[in-house]
């Protein structure tokens, strides 16, 4: 049935005269498989550090506890939700245990085995000329200052006291009667697996387990949960400047030869023109990531006794948890005051400090490929007033997931393989890539939808563009490619 294909909503990206007089079909005989949002996400814990001293730290406390969670991902938040870092003092430990939660999983496992130290991190590069190119570069978000440094070891510190990755994955396999349960699996990993097989597998604790081990990757399911600990900040445009300025000046001071002082100049002023005047939400995020590999699997797959049953008691004693620190991010979102607006101030903080966590997770997802999601590929056909049909391509992605226009995303067909031992592997392989067209971005930013400004519809999406090939499909997924 042909409908009216609506504009898209973000004002400064009208959509052109010619696609608002084409009329949009639902895709047919496009699709091998109908598009879904039965996909694999990645699970993430969302902590917040609290600081007593930001302003308004009530309102942007309550602001991350009521936040809704961008649905491209799983909320798997834990009853744990605030840490105080006041009540936490570093110690040399503490700082070797964080030189070891940075560690790849490969080095992690040698070390446990060895009992030797993890390398100290360093968080300035002491090459000069990387120095020189990290200043000049957009706002250089790259440089860590002592503050970053010491606020990721503490967020290590309370991940680790109060077990965060042991509360993860317990999280994976038992309900919040602490009974083992298969419920939030089979919601999240047991996508190809029919209702048939499930109702088959409900039967027994073995039977189960037979299904998990052949429809579900555990290794993709379980090593896609991420822990992000967050400091927030409300502040005015000269706070936000300072914050800027900070990293990149230490970072100049560590170069005597005095070029690093004219790139800071430069950079204070590129700074001081991109920051409008108002007040700020700042976060700075540290991004965790569970480790998970085929050996955890094959662990976690002998908790099993041999009459089919959970061995919980193997379980408490096994060590399937710990988490890797990945990276961190800062990212800011002026509250939209003025005459534009009939929102109070409170209203105003809570709308930008989610939009402000979006644009940290967004950060996230384009800096590094292990926090990489995935989206439904959608193809419409539409008919142009010559009444030829043409393909559309979209995604319900926008603003809120950072796109701006020009985003390369890989076109992936998903399949899942049988290992000799019997257990499922997914596989995504390359078909093609699609390019997101900057005319057509959708504003799904969080404070413009919940703002009261624009209304959704099932067509508000982000059109994608490239060479029309038939292997594309509804179905397919789409992953954003990294830019080298």
């Amino acid at each position: 049935m042909l409908k009216k294909l609506q504009p898209l909503r973000n004002c400064a990206l009208a959509v052109s005269a010619t696609l608002m007089t084409m009329n949009l079909v639902q895709a047919q005989n496009l699709d091998k498989k109908v598009v879904t949002d039965k996909y694999m996400r990645n699970s993430v814990c969302m902590l917040m550090m609290e600081d007593a001293s930001v302003p308004q730290k009530e309102i942007l406390r309550d602001a991350f506890l009521n936040a809704e969670l961008n649905n491209k991902y799983n909320n798997h938040n834990l009853k744990v939700r605030i840490m105080d870092p006041d009540q936490l003092q570093l110690t040399a430990q503490d700082e070797a245990a964080f030189n070891l939660a940075c560690t790849t999983t490969d080095q992690y496992n040698e070390l446990a085995k060895s009992g030797g130290p993890a390398p100290k991190q360093n968080f300035y590069n002491e090459n000069m000329t990387q120095i020189l190119r990290l200043i000049m570069a957009e706002m250089s978000q790259t440089v860590d200052t002592v503050i970053q440094l010491n606020a990721a070891r503490m967020a290590n510190k309370f991940i680790i006291e109060q077990g965060i990755a042991k509360q993860c994955v317990d999280k994976w396999f038992f309900d919040e009667q602490g009974q083992y349960s298969e419920a939030l699996i089979e919601e999240r990993g047991l996508l190809e697996a029919s209702a048939a097989e499930i109702d088959i597998a409900n039967a027994s604790l073995a039977q189960q387990q037979k299904l998990l081990r052949e429809k579900c990757d555990i290794n993709e399911l379980l090593g896609n949960t991420f822990v992000v600990v967050t400091r927030f900040s409300y502040k005015p445009k000269d706070g936000v400047i300072d914050d800027r300025l900070l990293p990149l000046e230490a970072a100049a001071q560590l170069d005597s030869s005095g070029q690093s002082a004219m790139g800071l100049k430069i950079a204070k002023m590129g700074i001081k023109a991109s920051v409008g005047a108002g007040y700020y939400v700042t976060v700075d995020s540290y991004l965790f990531r569970l480790r998970w590999n085929e050996e955890l699997t094959n662990e976690f797959y002998s908790l099993w006794n041999e009459t089919g049953e959970f061995d919980r008691e193997k379980y408490e004693a096994s060590n399937l948890a710990s988490l890797q620190f990945i990276g961190n991010e800062r990212a800011w979102v002026r509250t939209k005051a003025g005459i534009f607006t009939d929102k109070s101030e409170e209203e105003l903080i809570r709308l930008a400090a989610v939009d402000a966590v979006d644009e940290v997770l967004a950060k996230f997802e384009r800096k590094y490929d292990q926090f990489k999601t995935k989206t439904p590929l959608y193809i419409r056909e539409i008919e142009d007033k010559k009444g030829k049909m043409q393909r559309v391509y979209g995604a319900r992605i926008g603003t809120r997931d950072g796109l701006t226009g020009g985003e390369v995303f890989e076109v992936l067909e998903k399949s899942i393989d049988t290992l000799e031992n019997g257990t499922a592997r997914i596989n995504y392989k390359k078909k093609g890539e699609l390019v997101v067209d900057k005319k057509h971005v959708w504003d799904n930013t969080f404070s413009t939808l919940k703002g009261g400004n624009v209304s959704t519809s099932e067509n508000d999406m982000t059109i994608l563009t490239g060479k029309d090939k038939n292997a594309y499909y509804e179905g397919q997924l789409l992953r954003m490619k990294t830019k080298k």
